[in-house]
């Protein structure tokens, strides 16, 4: 017999929900909820539970004991058809299951998806709760915790202790014992365990970050932030990172740096390309697959703010260019952006940054050259928050932004052959505009500076922040 707890509905929520740690299953967690009596559903008799998430299988496997009732308390009797499908034989109002949040294998998901391990843990409500046909789900929830644990989230909690989330896919939360709070101005940052950088270089480096960005973008944030910085579980060789924004929380799984400069180099790395989601894509309502544009430009931009606040020299913004064209021409079958992107997470994850990235360099150029150092990406970014930031009408991602570039006719032949096309990375003339060349060194592309570039070409390596050293000295 399914027995589920009282739950008291707020009315504007799709589903209430109470997830408790389970004393004797130090990993596994118990999710027991109630659809709204006031919002209907499709297929009311169907439950689905998320599977697949950034490339992390198997999320569905780890339920168990799952069960339904009606809105009576009388128990349904299911089928499970698929993983993480399910039919019962009434229309669906409670459900209880059990969900193993054991560490997955896979290094990547760590930063991903929900997992426990020792004292502390991270719960992404969307790989914990019944999904809705791709539909936005609003939820009040409320986590038991184990003594002596602490919980964080940008969700706001009521007084009775439940935390309202307008949408289960934003909504995240830092769990466990030993977690360190900072404060980075209006930003929380949490850490975990011991670093070669101190808790006031990463929030002053937040600090910076957000700043930078509030320029270009022309305003803060949608939302309040925290950014959670905690090592992998489990042993993983130096340099290796992973990181997911949702909302307003960013999370960062991380391996530390052999040394103490490379831990703060590759902490701010973290940060500028991280921190770029909370307006791109949390800050705004497009759907879709529009990863080409929101993981490529927040590379690009990452490294021009990189170069403006001197972490970066001008060599390493191009060095890590020449990189990118190495990887796109990497490949048998060449691949649009957009083509990657639906494909982002079947092996063309690594294009879609390549490509990306250089998609935006060359928008970058094109539009400096074209306004004569007056418009930039800076402008195309903040131009796409500002027209569609939350609050506006939801719309597909690509098309929106596609539209806004389009409006810049100069954009359109790095649209025709980068984006919605497969065309490989030769554009000498566009290169030479801005005074850089591509030499051959070693059989591979390496992008540089011409050794006496004119008048009009040193405004424009100037924009893109070629004499940025020279000028804060």
């Amino acid at each position: 017999m399914l027995i589920l707890q009282f739950f008291t509905f707020a009315l504007a929520q799709d589903v209430e929900v109470r997830i408790r740690f389970l004393s004797d299953l130090p990993t596994t967690v118990e999710v027991e909820g109630k659809y709204a009596s006031n919002q209907p559903r499709k297929n009311p008799r169907n439950f689905s539970l998320m599977t697949e998430y950034a490339g992390v299988t198997g999320l569905a496997e780890r339920i168990s004991n799952i069960g339904f009732a009606d809105r009576d308390g009388k128990t349904l009797t299911n089928k499970r058809f698929n993983a993480g499908e399910y039919v019962a034989d009434g229309d669906i109002a409670l459900f209880r299951y059990l969900v193993d949040l054991k560490p997955p294998s896979k290094r990547s998901a760590a930063a991903h998806v929900s997992w426990i391990i020792g004292d502390a843990g991270i719960l992404t409500l969307d790989d914990l709760m019944p999904q809705s046909s791709g539909e936005m789900i609003s939820a009040r929830v409320k986590i038991g915790l184990p003594a002596g644990w602490k919980i964080f989230s940008t969700a706001r909690q009521t007084k009775d202790g439940f935390f309202e989330v307008t949408n289960i896919e934003n909504a995240s939360f830092i769990i466990g014992k030993n977690w360190r709070e900072v404060n980075a101005g209006a930003s929380k940052i949490l850490i975990s365990g011991e670093w070669q950088f101190a808790d006031d270089e990463a929030a002053k480096m937040v600090v910076e970050i957000m700043g930078g960005y509030q320029k270009t973008f022309g305003s803060s944030a949608s939302q309040s932030t925290q950014i959670a910085f905690f090592k992998f579980p489990g042993d993983v060789p130096h340099g290796n990172w992973e990181a997911d924004t949702r909302g307003g929380s960013v999370t960062i799984a991380s391996s530390d740096m052999p040394f103490r400069s490379q831990s703060l180099q590759r902490l701010h790395e973290q940060l500028r390309h991280e921190i770029f989601h909370l307006w791109i894509p949390s800050g705004v309502n497009l759907s879709g697959r529009y990863d080409w544009f929101y993981e490529g430009f927040a590379l690009y931009q990452s490294l021009k703010l990189g170069v403006a606040v001197n972490r970066l020299r001008f060599e390493d913004y191009l060095d890590t260019l020449s990189r990118a064209i190495v990887i796109d021409s990497f490949g048998s079958q060449r691949r649009s952006l957009i083509d990657a992107s639906n494909n982002r997470w079947n092996g063309s994850d690594t294009q879609v940054y390549a490509r990306g990235m250089l998609a935006a360099f060359l928008c970058d150029l094109v539009l400096l050259e074209k306004s004569k150092g007056k418009v930039s990406t800076n402008t195309l970014v903040a131009e796409i928050f500002q027209k569609h930031r939350s609050g506006t009408d939801r719309t597909d991602g690509t098309t929106a932004i596609l539209n806004i570039m389009r409006s810049h006719p100069e954009l359109v032949p790095v649209i025709d052959r980068m984006i919605t096309g497969a065309d490989k990375f030769e554009w000498p003339a566009m290169l030479a505009a801005a005074g850089i060349e591509v030499s051959t060194v070693n059989s591979t592309p390496v992008l540089r500076v011409v050794t006496k570039p004119s008048g009009r070409q040193k405004d424009l390596l100037d924009k893109l922040g070629y004499n940025n050293w020279r000028n804060r000295q």
